[in-house]
């Protein structure tokens, strides 16, 4: 290149972020300079070139964002400015002035790329910013439970018919209303001696538990007025109350994670990518720019295991480290809250008498996350002669499991009592081992003690707590020899009695899915054993067979051999029937056949042995008030999804499994839904005739606890169709002729001048523009007011102007 030819003054050049950058000098023209910035150590005899500024790429620990910065060179240094340094990425508290010496900055190392034109620096990597990943820090995103308003009433008949005991009918129900104002709920049965004698059953109506309740899911709190069980921790106890109870309930969120889960944190110092691998597997992969980094997408694991988490940098140098982590669901995160609170009157005679309330009673617990190894718990109950209060703690021991303590006092008509409970926890995916004691003074009491003393109040015989319980759990997996169990429990009554029991188990998958079962067990204060052998062998997904032998303390022995057919998920028969040798009480045989469809499902069997038996026959389902219809379905236990297409024969699915057919009207009842849990609703239009369609085939979204959902999937006759479009000329309107209605999306014009229009009405108009310009208007009629079924119209005639002249200016 001829450099007289340059621009003085002005020297451009290709960097690496691939645009043009021109350099300016301070000082100078075009023959002061090579074609290239200076390097360092440049002769200080040139003081033109030591003071000048150029426009460099700006690269930190090899991480090139595309940054341009101007760059002074002097005296063998460089300078920059310190807001482009913290555009790069160097914190504040290292930028001590407007314009950095980087040559001379501690523990930074400047380089200048002369062919690439960049200055390259390299950092301490706990300098640059934090980069966290938390890709599961949740279960996954967010949605807000539904609810339309409507009405169920879940029903349960069953009839018997026992030897020497008559005839006996029976009637579950349950009515529920729901919808933005929340779920309210009452159930009972009604209970009818036919034939025989009743005996301790009364005949009648017994109401048992009448509730309303509503739901703030942003804070997870949960409202419950009526009849209620309050809340207890491990080391307290639950009571039925009619009142009102207010609390946390971390079932409306299943987005939130509430135990802590390890996190993993390190420092790059150079763009890598990390690996992390939980008990073997492989749970993420995350590219990281130079600095520090936290792993905290961690899955959802319980127990002890170890993550390995695998650094790797451009040039393939691999770095593994290897860390213990324990999991306990158990503890809170740290800074979290979980609190219930309950009052009202103690239940009484429940399931004897419909209103019988006692004494007023409260109780509350609350717990919170100290740390994250570190829960802190407390417990209280009050009534009129009864005051108990308690504090414990959840406490984790680093990578060895967790221990638990807690300690009570109580006063109990006008006596004095305390409570000491403590624990241990340990699990692996290869064992686990456990034990939890609780000890009491004779005269501890709580609300359960309390109100079953205001059962029995016109009575001299109290039931009282143990004095005394143990119980020491421990379990490991032997692969493919199986697993194997052990439990011992240990208790002391009130009056002194004493339960002492050792169980071993034993499990292994044999050939295919088959499996055999032993079981133990012995009685300490009898030295008696009893035990189980069994064996299933399933036939298919639905069909299985299961041969055992038992033996019970008293040295007595039983065969039994059962077959069972389950039930197919969209209905069908089932059948289960199994015949058993007895040693005392004679032979036993039992037999059931069930039938489902989408209404309804019963159920008729029989069982006994040679001296005592009963049939039975059982109908339950539901009855659905909603959108103005009802419908009739299979019991309603928790939530349930009333589907729309306003079309006959649609399939839908839920979580990708047959549900059946809507009806004639376009509906079809999901009955079981687990509320809050965010499921995948579809249908399948396969089988729509052309002239059918919908807006939508797929949702996923979740229902709230008790109440249902009216789901719309709109098919509709489609208004759409195939026009022809000419000019007065005859001629097709030019390709991409653009195409424009009141309310509607632009459309276009194909070849032949054929547009495809969709949600055509009686009267639509029409107003197109070529490609050069060039406007007109026409107008499409349909007799009906809609189009017939794969029809094409036309042509319709838009009248064009003429194009331009060429010589007018």
């Amino acid at each position: 290149m001829n450099r007289s030819r340059l621009v003085p003054g002005r020297h451009c050049t290709l960097i690496v972020t691939g645009l043009l950058n021109c350099l300016s000098p301070l000082t100078g023209s075009a023959e002061t300079y090579s074609t290239l910035p200076p390097p360092p150590g440049i002769s200080s005899a040139d003081s033109n070139t030591q003071q000048q500024e150029f426009m460099l790429g700006l690269v930190v620990n090899d991480d090139d964002r595309g940054l341009v910065v101007p760059v002074q060179f002097r005296d063998g240094h460089y300078l920059l400015r310190a807001a482009d340094l913290q555009r790069a990425g160097i914190p504040t508290a290292q930028v001590t002035s407007s314009i950095m010496d980087v040559s001379a900055m501690d523990r930074v190392k400047a380089e200048y790329d002369r062919q690439r034109q960049r200055l390259l620096l390299t950092v301490p990597p706990e300098w640059l910013p934090a980069q966290t990943f938390a890709g599961t820090t949740h279960n996954g995103p967010r949605y807000e439970g539904r609810s339309s308003n409507g009405a169920l009433f879940n029903y349960d008949l069953y009839a018997s018919q026992t030897t020497g005991g008559g005839t006996r009918l029976s009637a579950w129900n349950e009515l529920r209303l729901f919808g933005g104002y929340g779920q309210f709920s009452s159930n009972g049965i009604y209970q009818q001696q036919i034939t025989g004698e009743a005996g301790a059953l009364e005949n009648g109506y017994i109401r048992y538990d009448t509730w309303w309740s509503n739901q703030n899911e942003d804070h997870a709190l949960n409202l419950q007025v009526g009849d209620l069980i309050s809340d207890s921790l491990a080391w307290s106890s639950s009571v039925r109350l009619g009142g009102i109870q207010v609390g946390r309930d971390f079932s409306l969120r299943p987005d939130l994670v509430t135990y802590p889960l390890p996190s993993f944190s390190g420092q790059a110092a150079v763009p890598s990518t990390v690996d992390l691998f939980v008990n073997g597997y492989k749970t993420s992969s995350n590219n990281v720019q130079p600095g520090p980094f936290s792993l905290t997408n961690m899955p959802f694991v319980n127990g002890a295991g170890n993550a390995v988490v695998i650094t790797t940098d451009a040039q393939g140098r691999r770095v593994s480290t290897t860390l213990p982590f324990y999991v306990a669901s158990d503890l809170l995160k740290s800074g979290l809250s979980d609190y219930s609170f309950s009052a009202g009157a103690l239940r009484r005679n429940y399931g004897l008498k419909n209103f019988d309330y006692g004494a007023a009673a409260s109780s509350g617990s609350y717990r919170y996350g100290l740390t994250d190894w570190l829960t802190l718990e407390s417990h209280a109950e009050g009534a009129e002669s009864l005051a108990l209060g308690g504090a414990g703690v959840q406490l984790k021991l680093g990578a060895w499991g967790v221990v638990n303590s807690a300690v009570s006092q109580s006063q109990m008509e006008g006596e004095n009592g305390r409570q000491y409970s403590w624990g241990y926890q340990y699990s692996t995916s290869r064992f686990s081992v456990g034990m939890q004691q609780t000890k009491r003074t004779a005269d501890f009491g709580n609300l359960a003690l309390y109100a079953d003393h205001q059962d029995n109040s016109d009575t001299i015989e109290y039931n009282t707590l143990s004095r005394r319980s143990a119980q020491y759990n421990a379990s490991v997996s032997l692969d493919r020899f199986g697993s194997l169990g052990a439990a011992l429990i240990d208790i002391t009554s009130g009056s002194g009695d004493r339960t002492h029991l050792l169980n071993l188990s034993y499990s292994r998958t044999l050939w295919g899915n088959s499996s055999l079962y032993i079981s133990a067990s012995r009685d300490q204060q009898s030295a008696d054993w009893s035990g189980a052998i069994g064996v299933s062998i399933p036939f298919s997904d639905l069909s299985s067979a299961s041969i055992s032998v038992e033996r019970n303390q008293q040295g007595g022995t039983a065969e039994r051999l059962n077959f069972a057919h389950s039930m197919p998920t969209d209905g069908g028969f089932a059948w289960d029937a199994s015949v058993a040798n007895q040693s005392e009480g004679g032979n036993y045989r039992q037999g059931n056949l069930r039938w489902r469809n989408q209404k309804v499902e019963t159920s008729a069997g029989f069982y006994g042995d040679d001296d005592f038996s009963t049939e039975y026959a059982d109908i339950s389902g539901s009855l659905v008030l909603m959108d103005g219809g009802a419908f009739a379905a299979n019991k309603v236990d928790d939530a349930f999804v009333l589907v729309k297409t306003d079309y006959p024969d649609i399939n839908v699915r839920f979580e990708n499994q047959l549900m059946g057919k809507t009806d004639k009207q376009g509906y079809l009842l999901v009955p079981r839904v687990s509320s809050y849990y965010p499921a995948k609703y579809d249908i399948d239009t396969l089988d729509l005739p052309a002239n059918m369609t919908t807006s939508s085939v797929e949702q996923r979204f979740s229902v709230k606890r008790q109440s249902g959902y009216l789901l719309h999937f709109p098919i509709e006759p489609l208004r759409a169709a195939s026009v022809i479009l000419h000019d007065q000329n005859g001629e097709p309107l030019p390709l991409s002729t653009q195409l424009t209605r009141e309310g509607q999306q632009t459309e276009f014009v194909g070849w032949d001048g054929i547009a495809w229009l969709e949600n055509l009405t009686g009267r639509n108009v029409i107003h197109a523009q070529t490609p050069d310009g060039r406007r007109c208007d026409t107008e499409l009629t349909l007799s009906g007011g809609r189009p017939q079924s794969l029809t094409t119209y036309g042509p319709l005639i838009c009248v064009l102007p003429p194009l331009p002249s060429r010589n007018t200016p």
